[in-house]
């Protein structure tokens, strides 16, 4: 038994944690019990105990990793033998598994240096092939003489034996003719998968790295693209090829995996300290949090408040529920603004990107379905279709910022829909049929269809998008350049500061909230804090949506709210109390959420010729006013062709229509929108027909 054999096998036996408990005596004792075949190795526990272990690590990776295997062979001998004896050949079964190795290079920071040495990566796993079975001792049986040669495979190659081992065969000491016996052989699990450095290591204006990394055994499939990962794995290296099949001295790297750890939350990453949790707890005690979170929310941009505070909203985030029946909930609002250019909405979302501990940004125009969603690609080393994570994958449990929303094309702006209300991507394509997790926020920013936004036009004319998406999004922000002196001056005055490299905020410094020390206290609140909604925080949104609701009784009284902004509700008011630590989301908290979405409803519901705010104004192509015009239109159109006229007067259709009791306007407007429709159509100048 070697030295660093028996060091380990003392380890195992001897560490214990603060309680006095020998951590991983117990763990090897369970192994059957679970029927697993690793146990995980904190290597901080290792150097901690001792301090060899760290040069032993560094200069002998591979004889480290294989102490380790043995040392919990012997101990298992002694612990359960039975469970041992389960297994033919237990040292190609068994493992230790090196978890959060001291030595972390980033992706774009691996060189030559690193070859055949332990080191820790980090990043989001890209892609995944299939579960493949990999030889690793081959039974072979000589077709002449039925001898079984057994051949271990080295470096996955496939090798056949170069003798017979059977001294009266007519091959022995040649290459015999053989067949792989696969009940005797040895296989192992085998995977590869491709990993990709996490947006927060990007550099800006970088491209991603990336690199490939081979499980064995155990680890495989215990992951799948869109996950953050951590692995720590030898460095190992394959040659190059030139195209006409020659070796080259250039050389292709991958990770042969020993140990993976899997980030389940987005804030798992964040690291904090004793001393960041008792600020974080003295933040909370403020009574002001809420005020000092909002204004930290892109300091930079002047005003827009209201939509600062709904933002702040959406970083924390409800909480998402699993009902009896297996239906989810989500606990993410989605959030769109729609604006006049230069009000600062790009600015807004590359903020919210970067604080965002899963933030990623893109725009509209340099973005496709299969960007967003998941890819199938073709992997040229197997040969086999693998899915590849987008966006919306990539982005789990973080928030995903798209700009330019009105760019993208049609056909790609609907790969998002399932994602925004069920939070999973599905995809049916190349034989391959997965749904992977997109448990995303969507920030989204927008321009009005003319450029600017038109006060005199509708909702609807002014955004030009397709009412299934508008229904998704929670909050909808209408920001208008409006020419006003006062607040001219204080924007003009601010930018100006700013560009003086004075600070706009220096008489209110103790409101603004590092980025850094932000992203930490939300980090906290998503870990800890699960908010419940009180009785009364429920009354108080249940009277708001019944006492809307009650406006459209009547029947052709436009309808201003329905279910699906009552959950948003309950969303907005669970991540306000979030924002405090609260366990409870108390009235005030409704209370907030109702005046966030009454504001929202007035900017995009309101109907101008009743007054009354409609929800059909964001919902479908009509209001419900409008609806009752046209139906009054298509009633008169109706009566002319009774009357044997079927291609009518407009002059005429408009005055019998104002004699129902519309205004001339309304009707000339409505008759409009049912021509761009196809409903009607002009046969000639002045005359309608209905098509």
């Amino acid at each position: 038994m070697s030295d660093m054999q028996s060091r380990f096998i003392e380890f195992l036996r001897n560490y214990k944690d603060e309680q006095g408990n020998p951590i991983y005596l117990s763990k090897i004792r369970q192994l059957s019990l679970n029927e697993e075949t690793s146990i995980a190795v904190d290597f901080q526990d290792l150097s901690a105990y001792d301090i060899g272990f760290i040069d032993d690590a560094d200069k002998h990776p591979y004889d480290f990793i294989e102490q380790a295997k043995n040392a919990l062979i012997d101990i298992l001998r002694v612990e359960d033998p039975d469970y041992l004896s389960d297994f033919e050949d237990p040292y190609s079964i068994f493992k230790v598994r090196i978890i959060n190795y001291s030595e972390y290079v980033p992706l774009r920071a691996i060189r030559s240096r690193h070859i055949g040495k332990l080191i820790k990566i980090s990043g989001i796993m890209m892609r995944a092939s299939e579960v493949k079975p990999l030889l690793r001792v081959g039974a072979f049986r000589c077709k002449a003489c039925k001898t079984l040669i057994y051949v271990n495979q080295e470096d996955g190659q496939y090798t056949v034996p170069e003798s017979c081992t059977n001294q009266d065969c007519s091959y022995y000491g040649k290459r015999p003719p053989v067949r792989l016996d696969p009940l005797e052989s040895v296989f192992e699990d085998w995977q590869k998968v491709r990993i990709q450095e996490s947006p927060e290591e990007l550099p800006p204006g970088q491209m991603p790295r990336s690199i490939d990394v081979t499980f064995r055994g155990d680890i495989v499939d215990i992951s799948r693209p869109g996950d953050m990962v951590k692995i720590t794995g030898i460095l190992q290296t394959t040659p190059d090829f030139s195209r006409r099949g020659a070796k080259l001295a250039t050389f292709n790297i991958y990770i042969e995996a020993n140990g993976v750890e899997v980030s389940e939350k987005e804030y798992e990453q964040l690291e904090i300290s004793e001393e960041d949790e008792n600020k974080i707890k003295e933040l909370a005690a403020d009574p002001y949090v809420h005020e000092r979170i909002f204004a930290s929310i892109a300091p930079s941009i002047q005003g827009h408040e209201i939509i600062k505070e709904s933002i702040a909203l959406l970083l924390f985030g409800g909480v998402e529920k699993t009902l009896p029946d297996g239906t989810r909930l989500r606990g993410r609002s989605n959030i769109l603004m729609v604006g006049d250019p230069g009000t600062g909405k790009s600015q807004i979302l590359k903020f919210v990107a970067d604080l965002a501990s899963r933030g990623l940004y893109t725009s509209g125009k340099g973005t496709t379905a299969a960007g967003l969603t998941a890819a199938v690609v073709h992997d040229t080393d197997t040969g086999a279709m693998t899915l590849e994570a987008g966006a919306l994958v990539l982005a789990d449990q973080g928030i995903a910022c798209i700009d330019e929303f009105d760019k993208m094309d049609p056909n790609d702006r609907t790969a998002i829909h399932e994602a925004m209300e069920q939070h999973t991507v599905s995809i049916a394509k190349a034989g391959i049929v997965a749904t992977l997790n997109a448990r995303t926020s969507i920030l989204a920013a927008a321009n009005p269809a003319l450029g600017r936004y038109e006060s005199s036009l509708s909702v609807q004319d002014n955004i030009k998008l397709p009412f299934t998406i508008l229904s998704r999004f929670d909050l909808i922000w209408i920001l208008v350049d409006t020419v006003e002196a006062t607040k001219d001056r204080e924007l003009a005055q601010f930018i100006l500061q700013m560009h003086q490299r004075k600070d706009p905020h220096e008489q209110d410094t103790t409101s603004i909230i590092p980025p850094d020390f932000l992203k930490k206290y939300i980090g906290y609140a998503n870990r800890y804090v699960i908010p419940q909604l009180t009785a009364e925080a429920a009354e108080e949104i249940e009277n708001f949506y019944v006492e809307l609701r009650k406006t459209a009784e009547g029947g052709d009284a436009p309808i201003p709210i329905t279910a699906r902004q009552l959950e948003s509700l309950v969303r907005l008011a669970e991540a306000r109390a979030r924002m405090a630590l609260r366990s409870k989301v108390i009235k005030e908290d409704a209370r907030a959420a109702i005046r966030l979405m009454e504001e929202s409803l007035r900017m995009v519901a309101l109907d101008k010729i009743t007054g009354k705010i409609d929800i059909d104004q964001v919902v479908s192509k009509m209001s419900a006013y409008q609806r009752s015009t046209s139906d009054k239109i298509l009633m008169a159109l109706r009566s002319f062709e009774d009357e044997g006229i079927s291609v009518v007067n407009e002059d005429l259709l408009i005055q019998r229509v104002v004699e129902l009791g519309e205004s001339r306007e309304v009707v000339a407007s409505v008759i409009a929108k049912l021509e761009s429709e196809g409903i009607l159509y002009r046969p000639q100048d002045g005359k309608i027909k209905r098509a």
